[in-house]
């Protein structure tokens, strides 16, 4: 067993492998020191400031009132211990927002891991973090090197995943941001000789019969890696079916939106990695 594998119980539980979007009691204890730092509890004690501003950006008043000063222990905690699911969600995502040393979050990540929360923790911005919706290991650790970035395309990607897998879901909007990451992705790397160039303009350059790009995998006439990215790109952008105003509009299913954005992180993995190069002449 690796020294970061959760604890599991020796007699088994059946809720080991279960993931809850819900704060259970146990949970919330294991929580509240973390957001006591964020509150700036000190002696015990903790201004209502932190909580003012939440409930302000939050619109929706939670009885605090700005100037207090309350007993972390025998008024906040307990209020907190009786505070619903959806309010605490948004309170810890909140203190998550800003917070500007993402070291500072593991405690509240190892949390929410061993206390068997569907939240985790994501990169937001340059140096915050936000909630967002657990997803398997693999995949995670595929996608989270280009979410942590910080080129213009990552930090694109990072709205769309949390317009996916965040607090309050957005499927339409985040896979017009998954679109939109790529595209700033690709025209970073391929010139396509527009003055408003589109992911539109790339399939003719790709699927050319003598494409000027392709992929450093070995290239076969089978497999052309010019071709392939084309037809990866063109089932993003054709799969965007809510991007423009029709009879028959509807908008994006998160289903959709979620599987769009686990191929939009690859493409833009491969563009900002040097993954996508140009082809010998």
């Amino acid at each position: 067993m690796s020294e970061d594998e959760n604890w599991r119980p020796v007699v088994p539980t059946r809720r080991e492998d279960v993931l809850s979007e819900k704060f259970q009691p146990y949970l919330r204890e294991a929580i509240f020191p973390w957001l006591a730092k964020q509150a700036r509890v000190e002696r015990g004690w903790v201004y209502a400031d932190f909580f003012v501003e939440f409930q302000n950006s939050y619109r929706n008043s939670m009885g605090f009132h700005s100037g207090g000063y309350h007993d972390w222990k025998n008024k906040v905690l307990p209020f907190l211990r009786k505070l619903n699911d959806k309010d605490l969600t948004n309170l810890i995502d909140f203190g998550l927002s800003r917070s500007r040393y993402r070291r500072g979050n593991d405690e509240l990540e190892s949390a929410l891991s061993n206390g068997g929360s569907a939240w985790t923790i994501m990169p937001w911005g340059t140096s915050a973090n936000r909630l967002a919706r657990r997803v398997a290991p693999g995949v995670m650790d595929t996608v989270r090197p280009v979410l942590s970035a910080q080129d213009s395309a990552s930090i694109k990607l990072q709205e769309a995943w949390q317009d996916a897998y965040g607090v309050d879901p957005r499927a339409s909007t985040a896979f017009f941001h998954a679109v939109v990451a790529v595209e700033i992705a690709a025209l970073s790397v391929i010139e396509v000789g527009t003055d408003e160039p589109t992911m539109a303009n790339l399939f003719s350059i790709l699927e050319s019969s003598k494409p000027k790009w392709q992929l450093v995998f070995r290239d076969n006439e089978k497999a052309p890696g010019g071709k392939t990215l084309a037809a990866m790109l063109r089932t993003l952008w054709r799969g965007h079916g809510s991007r423009h105003g029709s009879a028959d509009y509807k908008d994006a299913t998160l289903e959709e939106a979620r599987a769009a954005l686990i191929l939009a992180s690859t493409l833009v993995q491969w563009f900002t990695t040097g993954v996508v190069i140009k082809a010998d002449d």
